[in-house]
């Protein structure tokens, strides 16, 4: 009887749509919170719960098996990533890490395989927002319950010689919400909080014009973010809201002019933002000032450089890591060159540099050019009355490359899913040629169901 109970239950599972909904949402809040989770439940029980999400994921999506054709670059990078066991100087780690990043991989195109293009981003929009409302909640509790700094409460790391002294100095919170910040949320950390809130804006907007949640659902999460980002004052976030505000502005006027005036438009946003790059590079003084910041980009420069310093002494790299093992070399090596605590490189250029080498730095610039370039162009092709997905796919990659500059999260975790999900969700540079001009023109085109039973009622 309870084997019959269990086999139902399976199978149940295996055609619920709302299950996989559900299970996609869950794995955003995951994946974007990741650090939350093990502040809360240690390394081990995290471990466990990661497991049964995948077990979980891989029991849903049963019916994706088929669609799982992974991007050539991603795949490329991957195998890259995997290959560079051979070579690590710390192989044991590098294999366990590629474990984490071909099963986050796969978590990624699996999900976005089980829905629609545009289902798929209402599940990323829920997925942020609650772990925007659950950073919120986190803090206020603190603030009001606790009313005391909160340490993480399993510190598995403590027990690795050298490591004592920095993860002991992590606070979860710092009970700084009534004193109006730096807040850091349930992710213990201000910078990942605040992508966090652009991430769950942006969706907002963009779904609330397609007409896919209620405008007090965009307007009220809007607003928290917003809440958010002032509590945080990312400087990485603060210059990404002008970059991508930019983008959003060119992006409509682009799809309000004729034909024949679009590229050129398109063109000129291209140029102006580069442009932007290069005098935000310039002031960057000015900039981080403005949000309290020092220029140094609160001493990430002397991790870049003591980076640089070890990635140019191998060319082929040191071996895929994702977070840095801090108690080996060359990593402890770099954080006392650079006489401060790191478990990454706050770039994750450099850290692609660094890990897989030339090849995998030029895997990942192209990589992420070929998505924009994709994006874009959809923008670009659009018109007045067509949908407004492809713009949400646009501002989220250039977040990404943005936030890229000053932290190494593109390459793991919540990160590394969003990049995989989005190369997965639209039609690449090289596609665009012979794309279905109904892709730009109607949401109807995009919401073509991609499973194998299209005819399946969603419960």
């Amino acid at each position: 009887m309870a084997q019959h109970t269990l086999v139902h239950f399976v199978r149940r599972v295996k055609t619920s749509a709302r299950v996989r909904d559900y299970l996609t949402v869950w794995v955003v809040v995951l994946l974007m919170s990741g650090q939350g989770f093990r502040h809360l439940l240690g390394l081990p029980a995290y471990g466990v719960l990661c497991a049964l999400t995948v077990a979980a994921v891989a029991v849903a999506f049963h019916s994706t098996r088929r669609k799982l054709d992974v991007p050539f670059l991603i795949a490329a990078f991957v195998g890259l990533a995997a290959l560079s066991v051979l070579w690590s100087a710390t192989r044991t780690v590098s294999a366990l890490a590629v474990v984490v990043l071909l099963v986050t991989t796969y978590i990624a195109v699996a999900t976005v395989r089980g829905a629609s293009s545009g289902r798929f981003l209402e599940l990323l929009f829920r997925g942020f927002q609650i772990s925007l409302f659950l950073g919120l909640a986190f803090e206020v509790a603190v603030a009001l319950i606790i009313r005391k700094p909160v340490l993480p409460l399993f510190r598995d790391l403590s027990s690795i010689e050298g490591v004592d002294d920095g993860v002991a100095a992590i606070e979860w919170s710092e009970n700084l919400l009534l004193s109006g910040g730096p807040i850091q949320g349930f992710v213990g950390n201000r910078n990942p909080f605040g992508t966090i809130a652009l991430f769950a804006a942006v969706l907002a907007v963009v779904l609330w014009l397609e007409g896919r949640i209620k405008r007090a659902d965009a307007w009220v999460t809007v607003a928290a973010a917003s809440a958010v980002h002032l509590l945080t004052l990312s400087a990485t976030v603060t210059v990404s809201i002008l970059f991508l505000g930019g983008l959003m502005i060119a992006a409509f006027a682009i799809r309000a002019v004729r034909e024949p005036l679009k590229r050129p438009l398109s063109f000129m946003t291209l140029a102006f933002t580069a442009v932007a790059g290069v005098l935000t590079i310039k002031f960057r003084d000015e900039i981080f000032g403005m949000v309290d910041r020092g220029p140094d980009a609160t001493n990430r420069t002397a991790i870049w450089e003591a980076v640089v310093q070890f990635a140019a002494q191998r060319p082929e790299g040191w071996g895929y890591v994702g977070y840095w093992p801090v108690w080996e070399h060359p990593y402890s090596s770099i954080s006392e060159e650079a006489n401060k605590f790191a478990a990454h490189s706050h770039n994750a250029y450099l850290d692609a540099w660094l890990q897989l080498g030339l090849v995998g730095l030029a895997l990942l610039l192209v990589m992420v050019v070929v998505l924009f370039g994709s994006m874009w162009r959809l923008v670009e092709r659009a018109g007045r009355t067509d949908t407004y997905i492809p713009i949400a796919w646009a501002l989220l990659t250039a977040a990404l490359v943005l936030q890229a500059l000053t932290e190494s999260r593109l390459l793991v975790e919540g990160g590394w899913f969003l990049l995989v999900a989005l190369y997965c969700t639209g039609p690449q540079l090289f596609k665009l040629t012979i794309v279905d001009p109904e892709l730009v023109h109607s949401a109807a085109a995009i919401e073509a169901p991609p499973g194998p039973n299209p005819s399946e009622p969603r419960e």
